[in-house]
């Protein structure tokens, strides 16, 4: 995607919000569209993260475990 291609999306959005086409959830939406097709980051690409990597699965704390 060119610098051109991301720009003409942006004024397509811009209008499109500007004249009511489109409301504001619809504007974020094409407006992460552009981002992800920018980026090239199709699907979510987070795992493995360190944000993500805790260590909350780990071990399982049964301690407190009840059964009835």
């Amino acid at each position: 995607m060119t610098i051109q291609d991301i720009m003409n999306n942006i004024r397509d959005m811009k209008a499109n919000f500007q004249n009511g086409n489109i409301n504001s959830e619809e504007l974020v939406e094409q407006m992460e569209d552009l981002i992800h097709d920018t980026e090239g980051t199709d699907a979510y690409s987070g795992f493995g993260t360190t944000m993500e990597d805790d260590g909350f699965y780990d071990t399982p704390d049964f301690t407190q475990l009840v059964i009835d």
